[in-house]
């Protein structure tokens, strides 16, 4: 007999869990959520890597790393480089194993978001669902809310490492302002990035919105389950299909694997572009561009091994970062550098393009300055290879397809190599690897020492983007796929232009409004 649920979330990652937590507040609502990888249902369960902030369990990251957390997905980068990008495949998702950095992006990011046909998503109604959102005791309540379900806090100067007090001075010196709260509208200069932690547990959705729901009767989580497509009687849902050839019933489908995985279940169901579908004999449901306008934050770390004694085990491995934007995109936020301390890593193998390019045999400490472009303007695509749920799709993030990209980018490596370069934080690190004054001076060298640097942000989003469909959308402001009934998308693949900041907290904020859409309700009240 076929098991049937009102609502069937697929992925519990970082949207997965705020969905299926909100949906199942209502007693009379069955919810299950799937997972592709483990499930840790108590607290008590969790790998220590995944709980302890201080570190970040990905690939090329940190002493520890379970490759069951990883869906080990490379991405295609110029010519022949391919690019190891850490995706997350545990309950929790991203927000599980990921540097915890809580950044709201810009308030032009949400007028960007409002012009392609989503005025609900305007900045005034977005700073509501944050304010509703956030446990945050940053001054200022008109912008920060102290009784949401997600805490943040910023690490205070005494509690800084070595290397993250002294890249501060260093930007001190070299005239960028001091900021304390970069979710303050618009906020540029230095200082500390607000994080999801309590001391030093990571606080994942898993925790602050799926673990109070647990005990629900009504709300059923399964773990290490692929979903091979969702099923439709013509253009409405029925369910989902396994790969264990189990089929689940469902009044609703909410789709939150994520901007890979998302649209890649939606192109295997018959959702796409219809010469996708038709390599693969797929029967169209609805030709909608599922897969296109990939987002990404293109990233080139600077690398250099940290000095004998300028750390310690104790240390985080990110608490500071610029804020600023280049001349080529004035007031956008478009420029970050992450100030980073990976201890124990290898930094060859699958991990390297994510920390040092080619990776070095001899580095196993490694610090540095993560370049970051945080308002790319070339998009890319994510295309299905086959009908299996296990092979990964095929993804061409079109890094510097537009010529702006390039040079803003010029410009974010140029500040983070005179950073990099200047003491006290020069004098804590032996010589950054892969890169010269030589081939900073000199915009051709430079290009191709980016290109070949490359790295992602590991930021994907605007997959299934949330647009009418004349603006090439896939969901409307509710999350509801457009030409379908009972289908919604509700991850970071909705989000129609990436924000100028890390992507977790306006995927959490995102999921909030949609779960409440799903229940006709709203989440936050703008002002």
């Amino acid at each position: 007999m076929t098991e049937h649920y009102n609502v069937v979330v697929v992925g519990g990652g970082t949207a997965g869990c705020v969905i299926a937590a909100r949906l199942s507040e209502d007693p009379d609502r069955t919810v299950l959520l799937l997972e592709a990888g483990p499930d840790y249902p108590v607290e008590e369960a969790i790998p220590g890597a995944v709980r302890d902030g201080r570190y970040v369990p990905m690939r090329g990251h940190a002493p520890e790393v379970d490759p069951r957390h990883d869906w080990a997905l490379t991405a295609e980068g110029h010519g022949d480089v391919r690019i190891s990008v850490p995706q997350a495949r545990l309950v929790g998702g991203a927000s599980a194993i990921n540097g915890m950095i809580s950044l709201r992006g810009a308030t032009a990011d949400y007028r960007e978001w409002a012009a392609l046909g989503n005025p609900r998503w305007d900045w005034p109604h977005v700073l509501a669902a944050y304010r509703a959102l956030e446990d945050d005791a940053a001054p200022g309540d008109d912008i920060h809310g102290r009784a949401g379900p997600f805490p943040l806090v910023r690490a205070h100067e005494d509690e800084y490492g070595p290397l993250q007090a002294a890249f501060v001075q260093t930007c001190r010196k070299l005239g960028i302002d001091d900021v304390c709260d970069f979710n303050a509208p618009d906020a540029e200069g230095v200082g500390p990035v607000p994080m999801n932690r309590r001391g030093t547990l990571r606080l994942s959705t898993a925790l602050t919105h799926l673990a109070p729901a647990r005990t629900r009767p009504n709300l059923t989580v399964r773990g290490e389950v692929l979903v091979r497509r969702i099923t439709f009687d013509g253009t409405r849902v029925t369910g989902v299909d396994l790969a264990d050839g189990t089929r689940v019933g469902a009044g609703e489908v909410i789709l939150c694997a994520g901007a890979i995985q998302s649209p890649a279940l939606l192109q295997r169901s018959g959702i796409g572009p219809r010469d996708v579908l038709a390599r693969l004999g797929v029967p169209t449901v609805a030709e909608l561009p599922a897969g296109h306008h990939l987002g990404d934050h293109f990233s080139v770390p600077l690398v250099a091994p940290p000095r004998e004694g300028a750390w310690s085990p104790e240390d985080f491995s990110l608490q500071t970062a610029v804020r600023t934007s280049t001349t080529v995109q004035p007031g956008s936020l478009d420029a970050q550098l992450t100030m980073f301390a990976y201890l124990n890593v290898a930094t060859t193998g699958e991990g390297a393009r994510g920390l040092a390019g080619k990776g070095s045999a001899d580095v196993t400490h490694v610090a540095g300055i993560g370049c970051v472009l945080n308002k790319p303007r070339a998009t890319g695509t994510v295309h299905i290879r086959s009908l299996d749920p296990a092979e990964l799709p095929r993804v061409r993030p079109n890094y510097l397809g537009e010529q702006v990209d390039r040079d803003a980018m010029r410009e974010i490596v140029r500040l983070g190599w005179q950073v990099i370069t200047s003491d006290p934080l020069a004098g804590l690190l032996h010589e950054p690897t892969g890169i010269d004054d030589r081939t900073i001076a000199d915009d051709a060298a430079l290009d191709t020492a980016i290109e070949d640097m490359a790295a992602s942000g590991y930021h994907f989003t605007g997959t299934c983007r949330m647009a009418p469909p004349e603006r090439d959308g896939v969901v409307d402001e509710a999350g509801l796929v457009h030409g379908c009934q009972g289908l919604r998308v509700a991850d970071a693949s909705v989000i129609p232009v990436a924000p100028a900041g890390n992507t977790m907290l306006p995927t959490v904020m995102t999921a909030e409004r949609l779960a409440a859409a799903a229940r006709g309700t709203t989440f936050g009240e703008a002002r």
